[in-house]
Order: structure tokens, then sequence, then C-alpha cells
């Protein structure tokens, strides 16, 4: 298969409808911050699909983030496919990688936190403030205090959720978690999306009208 490498304008580039890679807002906001610090590194992989036009195969979460930034034009990898050939070199690039070996990423966190601050870190990498602690003590720390970091993280672990709204349901939802955001940027919760915590409260005063208690709280 032949491989050709080019810089297409945005306006040629159309996401694939059928992918399945999705991505909440908090992860969105990470690629973003590693797109505004380093640039765009992996080229997106697309096809032509007629008329000067190129469906995107891998980078449909990368192109969101350029059309938002406006950044053009974007380099691509080409690639001539059919359907069925398309679908599974996508399946394939979002889902055949590895497993990190941890001690390995301890020692590199290790090396970041020397030279760059943890907000920042935190900014492009979807990690815990607890979970980075955790993870730059590795081999640090006895087995034990390792094992205590480890369970006070994963409640913090950030879970995503998908709702499906008509447009006047949306308005409705988008006043509330706007009336809200500013009690969200306080800092007081671990999670680094306000709009996560904007509905987090709305449901906790909802619960709290009606007097509902979750785990005792």
């Amino acid at each position: 298969m032949k491989l050709k490498i080019v810089e297409l304008d945005l306006e040629k580039l159309q996401g694939a409808t059928w992918n399945s890679n999705e991505m909440d807002g908090s992860m969105l906001h990470h690629l973003r911050a590693s797109i505004e610090r380093y640039g765009l590194l992996d080229n997106l992989v697309v096809r032509p699909v007629g008329n000067d036009c190129y469906e995107v195969l891998s980078g449909n979460q990368r192109l969101k983030i350029m059309k938002e930034m406006g950044i053009s034009p974007v380099p691509c990898v080409i690639v001539e496919m059919d359907n069925a050939d398309a679908g599974l070199l996508a399946q394939a690039l979002n889902h055949v990688h590895g497993e990190e070996d941890l001690g390995l990423r301890a020692a590199t966190i290790r090396k970041v936190l020397a030279s760059i601050s943890p907000e920042e870190v935190l900014s492009v990498l979807p990690e815990t403030a607890i979970g980075l602690k955790s993870l730059e003590s590795l081999g640090k720390q006895s087995a034990e205090e390792y094992l205590t970091h480890w369970q006070q993280e994963q409640p913090a672990r950030l879970k995503h959720l998908q709702f499906q709204l008509t447009s006047s349901q949306l308005e409705v939802v988008e006043a509330a978690l706007n009336r809200l955001l500013p009690k969200a940027k306080t800092g007081q919760y671990n999670n680094p999306n306000p709009r996560s915590i904007a509905l987090f409260l709305l449901c906790q005063s909802f619960l709290e009208k009606e007097g509902v208690t979750i785990n005792g709280k």
C-alpha cells in the first residue's frame, strides 16, 4: 500500500460519521492543552472520497481541536482503501497498543516533574493530583504507602458519561451549568473539568432537596 504525506487545508477534511472513538470534554481539554503546548505531532490518516475531499480515518478528535483553533493546513497521511479496510484500519489505530511498564512510567514522570510544574502536567495528562503524586513516589515508598495512595485515588478517577438531549433540553442544562461554573472553578474539587463539577453540584443540590443521601453523605 502506498503512503503519501501531505498538508491539507481544513476545509478539505471531513470527520468519519462512523467513527466509534469518542472523547468527553475532559479528555478533549487535555488533547487541546497538548496540541497548544507541542503542536500536532501525529499526522492524521485520511483517504480520498472525491471532489478534493478527504475522510479522516484516524485523528477525528484532533480534527475537532484543529477546527476550533483554526490551524490549517494539517499534516496528513493519505491512504487509498475501500470501506472495509478503512474501518479495519481505524479500529486498529484506535485499539492496538501495548501495556505500560509502571516503573518506567514513574521514572519518566519524576524527570518531567523536575522541570515542569504539577499543574502543567495535569493540564496535559488525564491524571488526578493524588494519582500523579502516587506515581511520582513509586519506588520511593513502602508497598503499604503506595497501596494507600492508590486506594485514595480510585474514587477520584474520572468516569465518562454520555447523555442525549433535545435542543430545548440542552438549552436548559447549559443554562444551569453556566450559572454553577463560578462555584465549580473554586479548585476545591478533585476534577479538572469545571463543567463536570457543575453537573455534580446540580445533582447534589437536587438530592439534598429530596432528602436523599448517598454513602452517608
